[in-house]
């Protein structure tokens, strides 16, 4: 067992005391007041939130358009935007995978993004509630037409819409739409 020298009990006592006084110091303080601005402008920032009136900006709008060219982090631009050819060519990166945990995450958002219109298991038609109020019904996922199409094809559709249907690119992250699509291939797959 080691014995603290004179010199180390003190410096921890005065360690102690030091401790104590910071504790006592800080449970003290009245929030109440305001802080001692030592630098102007830290403590309110001259930064405009972005549904904020700015006279400075051209539209008075506080939310800026980003500069051309520019694009998220992480963000990969959909290449085949204007090419349906080369959307055809496109490969499923996850052709063949049907595991519970592709599906799930398939499942999940083709029941949030397209069985409103699809209907639950792809059938389209007018007995789905929402299509009968719609001029142009939603086709059925299991027509032969559909089925022919590449998985390149679906992805393309379900990023850029087609016809009447919005592109869904907002909606269904980049990364789930191949499980989207392998989806709804176990739909045709289930319903011959």
């Amino acid at each position: 067992m080691k014995i603290l020298s004179h010199k180390s009990i003190v410096n921890l006592g005065m360690l102690c005391v030091a401790g104590t006084f910071a504790v006592l110091l800080s449970s003290c303080t009245d929030h109440s007041k305001p802080n001692v601005e030592l630098i102007q402008d830290m403590m309110e920032s001259q930064s405009i939130k972005s549904q904020e009136y700015d006279a400075e900006s051209p539209n008075h709008a506080g939310m800026r358009v980003p500069p051309e060219g520019t694009q998220p982090v992480g963000f990969i631009p959909y290449r085949y935007a204007n090419d349906l050819d080369g959307a055809i060519k496109n490969r499923n990166p996850l052709a063949g995978d049907y595991s519970e945990g592709t599906l799930k995450v398939g499942l999940k958002f083709y029941t949030t993004n397209c069985a409103i219109c699809h209907g639950d298991r792809g059938e389209g038609g007018e007995h789905i509630p929402l299509a009968q109020t719609m001029a142009l019904k939603p086709p059925s996922l299991l027509t032969d037409k559909v089925r022919g199409w590449t998985d390149g094809q679906m992805y393309h559709v379900i990023t850029v819409g087609q016809g009447v249907m919005g592109p869904y690119a907002s909606h269904i992250p980049q990364k789930y739409r191949w499980q989207v699509v392998n989806y709804i291939r176990t739909l045709q797959r289930d319903n011959k």
